[in-house]
């Protein structure tokens, strides 16, 4: 094939050709992109369930939560072994785990407690430190199953540090002095604001009280007697 041959009718063709190429190599990238952006979209709007502990001080709880933006559906959680906590006193409800859970709300909990910190890393402790939770679940119209991969809950590495600091007492204290402040302020009619019109307003009237007790100086004893008031007013403002 010489291309040094070819005439306007070969060329022409020619471009047809690699027009038709470039057209699909365009719709295969636009495909990829309408692929990848569908897939984005349904991993931001779908459920999200996880297993975790949870903290407070030393308390140690076990936290089933929703942290996507839809509901979640037929939630059924399964460890690899079986939840043992050291809690004396209130043993929690392990069996929510046995059927599924109906349904988690964007943001919804379940929270157990499972004991303290010190008591799981004392000697002699005979409960498990790690579990290996396994979580399945469907959106809300319960056509697309989830099936995530298993979930490693190990309190190992927390051994040996310190509790994680509760700001809510904080929280608290400043909300108090928030409340305590705007109890000064607060009057019977409503919040005591003091504004420039109204700090222009008071000198306005203060010049118009000067200038009329000046008046009835001057008419009393004149100049002695203004002079006598001036001095006195000077001293009491200065002194």
């Amino acid at each position: 094939m010489d291309v040094t041959k070819w005439g306007a009718a070969e060329w022409a063709a020619f471009g047809a050709v690699g027009a038709v190429v470039v057209y699909i190599v365009l719709g295969v990238i636009a495909l990829r992109q309408l692929g990848e952006s569908r897939r984005l979209r349904e991993l931001e709007h779908r459920p999200y369930v996880l297993v975790d502990w949870y903290f407070k001080g030393f308390f140690v709880a076990l936290e089933v939560r929703n942290i996507g933006r839809t509901p979640a559906r037929d939630v059924r959680v399964t460890f690899d072994k079986p939840l043992q906590a050291t809690v004396k006193a209130r043993v929690p409800d392990f069996s929510i785990f046995e059927s599924p859970i109906p349904l988690m709300a964007p943001g919804r909990v379940i929270r157990l407690p499972m004991g303290t910190g010190p008591e799981f890393f004392k000697d002699g402790a005979d409960v498990p430190l790690s579990y290996s939770a396994h979580v399945k679940y469907t959106d809300m119209t319960g056509k697309q199953e989830y099936d995530d991969p298993p979930l490693l809950l190990d309190l190992e590495p927390y051994k040996h540090t310190t509790a994680p600091r509760d700001n809510a007492a904080e929280l608290v204290d400043a909300v108090r002095n928030v409340r305590d402040t705007l109890n000064k302020w607060n009057s019977h009619n409503g919040l005591k604001v003091v504004s420039t019109d109204r700090l222009r307003y008071d000198r306005r009237e203060e010049r118009w009280d000067h200038f009329y007790e000046a008046r009835r100086m001057i008419r009393e004893g004149g100049v002695k007697r203004l002079w006598q008031f001036e001095t006195e007013r000077l001293k009491r403002r200065f002194g």
